[in-house]
């Protein structure tokens, strides 16, 4: 059974979810090297393709734990163990990349965040062109999860069986447990375009959410926005799918707008530490105040010591009644917990979210109101109370109610 799910979900990453168009390279990148052994299979499976430059790329997070142990803040450079330059390299020419995205619990809870900022920085001096680029789909990427042991028996306690109830749940929120996995994407996807299409055609021009967490908050959405879900074309026309699994509607906001206060309903996991039970109050556009009980001084550093990731550059709206959340599950990873909740994200806005006749350059975009920012970083604020009243060119429409779309 788990090689034919292997079987199927690599056919789903290399013939839905990237495009390789006429490029003959695939980048892969790896963050522990467990998964090498996979990696192998979508090599060997790409090279039958025909596209024989792959390059396995592996930083693996305990080794680079270690280093981060062993050195002070100031010994930490550049070296393998950080270098991501392969993803600038293969980014250039145009080639799919693919990450296996994966969670190691409290990992890096012991490594001070001197020490984690220094490790960043150095390491995204090595991505410039891939950041730059990235939010634009200039090449096409997709970020895919894979399971580790200490990831999953976070999850369902230390039980025998936790590595093969996350793997199996990981499948199926996939759709890899569908006969044809391909086709159920793309019904779903028909499905989605529905709400997409909705929310395009009724021109709000403001969001405001509330719910018992204490949540009252409000931001403008620029007049040239463009709502976009998980069907997407990368800079040549190319379909791609940039997450899998992916069940999110969302656009860039008028970062400038922001106001009121948010509070998290599921922890963020930032560079392999844990935020938890986490509050932020905009005003202005800004981030001028954050609470945590867990992670407060990564949050900190997150948020004031990235320029620009004081403010936001996305806004999601995923059901509470969707496949992911039906789990009952909190995963702790990004990948899916941002599509099991409504989200937004400091940092980078997303540079394809505008209307193609409206905005047409950077400058363009930044007269909207786009946010320009080395980080983009998720956070959940959906719950089964959620309220988002939007301020439409018809008048107010209340278009979330009870956590779910009510349009």
């Amino acid at each position: 059974m788990i090689e034919e799910l292997e079987r199927k979900y690599i056919k789903l990453i290399l013939n839905r979810c990237l495009n390789f168009d006429q490029n003959k390279s695939l980048m892969i990148h790896c963050d522990l090297k467990e998964h090498v052994r996979f990696a192998e299979l979508v090599k060997a499976e790409a090279n039958k393709m025909g596209i024989m430059d792959v390059c396995i790329h592996v930083t693996d997070l305990d080794d680079i734990h270690k280093y981060l142990q062993e050195n002070n803040s100031e010994d930490i450079v550049l070296n393998p163990l950080i270098d991501r330059s392969d993803w600038d390299i293969y980014s250039k020419k145009g080639a799919p990349l693919l990450f296996f995205n994966t969670v190691v619990p409290g990992l890096m809870d012991d490594i001070s965040s001197e020490k984690m900022k220094k490790w960043i920085d150095e390491r995204e001096k090595s991505t410039k062109y891939y950041r730059a680029n990235v939010s634009k789909y200039t090449f096409p990427w997709c970020i895919i999860a894979l399971p580790n042991e200490r990831w999953a028996k976070s999850i369902y306690g230390d039980v025998e069986d936790a590595y093969d109830k996350l793997y199996m749940n990981i499948m199926k929120m996939c759709m890899i447990d569908q006969v044809y996995p391909v086709q159920a994407w793309e019904e779903y996807i028909k499905k989605n375009n529905y709400y997409k299409n909705m929310l395009n055609s009724m021109g709000i021009r403001s969001l405001h959410y509330t719910n018992s967490l204490g949540t009252d908050f409000t931001i403008g959405l620029p007049e040239a926005c463009q709502w976009t879900n998980l069907d997407k074309t990368d800079a040549k026309g190319g379909i791609m799918i940039s997450n899998m699994p992916s069940y999110e509607i969302f656009t860039t906001p008028d970062c400038r707008t922001a106001s009121g206060i948010v509070y998290s309903s599921r922890p963020l996991i930032y560079n392999e530490c844990r935020i938890d039970d986490f509050s932020l109050e905009f005003r202005n556009g800004r981030v001028v105040a954050c609470h945590a009980k867990k992670g407060l001084e990564v949050l900190k550093q997150l948020i004031f010591e990235n320029e620009n990731a004081d403010r936001l550059g996305e806004v999601a709206l995923v059901p509470y009644d969707s496949p992911i959340s039906n789990t009952g599950l909190v995963f702790n990873a990004t990948l899916f917990d941002e599509n099991a909740s409504c989200h937004l994200a400091l940092g980078r806005g997303y540079a394809n979210c505008y209307r193609k006749d409206l905005v047409k350059t950077d400058e363009d975009r930044l007269r909207q109101g786009y946010n320009d920012s080395i980080v983009h970083v998720d956070f959940m604020i959906g719950t089964s109370d959620l309220e988002i009243e939007a301020d439409t060119k018809n008048g107010k429409k209340l278009i979330f109610k009870n956590g779910n779309f009510n349009i």
